[in-house]
């Protein structure tokens, strides 16, 4: 298969910015350069401050403004004007937000409101943190607000600005939310890249990022009734797209409201398919885009798709692909022309 490479360049103080996307495995190319970018930034720019404005391809965008903390020694201490969204977008992440320590795991999203305070630790050095900070009229609660289009919406858009505004962060773990983990990759990489409707494109992902995760973390309590989730397929998909890594069946179940035995006849005879068969799929899926990764090794793939066995997964994969995970990474290096020799 022939690739379609799209070339797009940005400089940031003498610094080249190549994204390079094939048609297969193009998102994941894409993240690797990015991954490369924010590493080469931080050596050209290590004397700069604790934090580091990145520059916006358009000149002309303002409701947004996009940082990558710097790996200085010594704590970082802040105290935010706007509202800011942190992504742990590597590594781990230590801080003390409003006198409460936490830490951020890599993909975790860490909310603030304006008037908050905050101080990064020292690890920092083996962390990347990405910093979305918002303009002064912009408020993440009433953002979700207009979002709202039924009263079950309203219920939660209602737990969250209560919440937020309590407490003044809100610590959300994605949990092996890959979606949102794409989001904010696409949403910082849009940013940088000199895109038609590039405004638009970014507030259609904050739009997404912040409905899964307000949706799918503790604000959404099913037990209680208040939101109650329909079941299709399609709900079905989205929910084993967030948590196909530690995921059970009794989990599925609780979730959409039915007990165990009840929900996997009604997977069965909506789907075709078992629950098992669904989640081994979505594990599959995303083992073939880490495969593309020369940078992870197959180990890492094999329990972050949820596998505590070697010889299962490679069972598993050999059952839904027809060949082995070597030979899957060889032909999509060979398809993205890359070559480690």
């Amino acid at each position: 298969m022939s690739n379609n490479v799209i070339i797009l360049m940005k400089k940031d103080k003498g610094l080249l910015y190549n994204i390079n996307k094939s048609i297969v495995g193009g998102r994941v190319m894409a993240a690797i350069i990015l991954e490369q970018y924010l590493n080469n930034i931080l050596k050209v720019r290590i004397n700069e401050g604790d934090e580091l404005a990145l520059t916006a391809a358009d000149e002309k965008f303002s409701w947004l403004t996009l940082w990558l903390e710097n790996q200085t020694t010594g704590l970082h201490f802040y105290q935010p004007i706007s509202d800011e969204l942190l992504f742990a977008y590597q590594g781990k992440v230590n801080l003390t937000v409003n006198g409460k320590e936490l830490a951020l795991s890599q993909g975790d999203v860490l909310l603030l409101k304006a008037g908050s305070s905050y101080q990064v630790g020292s690890e920092i050095k083996r962390a990347l943190l990405l910093k979305f900070k918002f303009q002064s009229q912009f408020f993440i609660e009433n953002f979700v607000e207009t979002l709202v289009k039924s009263q079950s919406e309203q219920t939660l858009s209602n737990r969250f600005k209560q919440t937020i505004t309590q407490d003044r962060s809100l610590l959300f773990t994605t949990r092996g939310n890959n979606k949102v983990v794409t989001w904010l990759n696409e949403m910082a990489e849009s940013y940088l890249q000199d895109t038609e409707f590039v405004e638009s494109f970014l507030q259609a992902d904050l739009t997404r990022v912040l409905i899964n995760l307000i949706r799918h973390n503790n604000l959404t309590n099913t037990k209680a009734g208040v939101v109650k989730v329909k079941f299709s397929q399609a709900a079905l998909d989205d929910y084993i797209a967030d948590h196909y890594q530690k995921l059970t069946l009794q989990d599925a179940a609780t979730y959409f409201g039915f007990n165990r035995n009840y929900f996997s006849n009604l997977v069965k005879l909506k789907t075709g398919k078992s629950f098992v068969d669904h989640v081994d799929e979505r594990r599959m899926q995303e083992a073939k885009m880490l495969l593309a990764q020369p940078d992870i090794s197959l180990r890492d793939i094999i329990t972050r798709v949820g596998y505590s066995s070697k010889s299962f997964f490679y069972k598993k994969f050999g059952e839904y692909y027809h060949m082995t995970p070597a030979a899957m990474r060889s032909e999509l290096f060979r398809q993205a022309n890359i070559n480690l020799k």
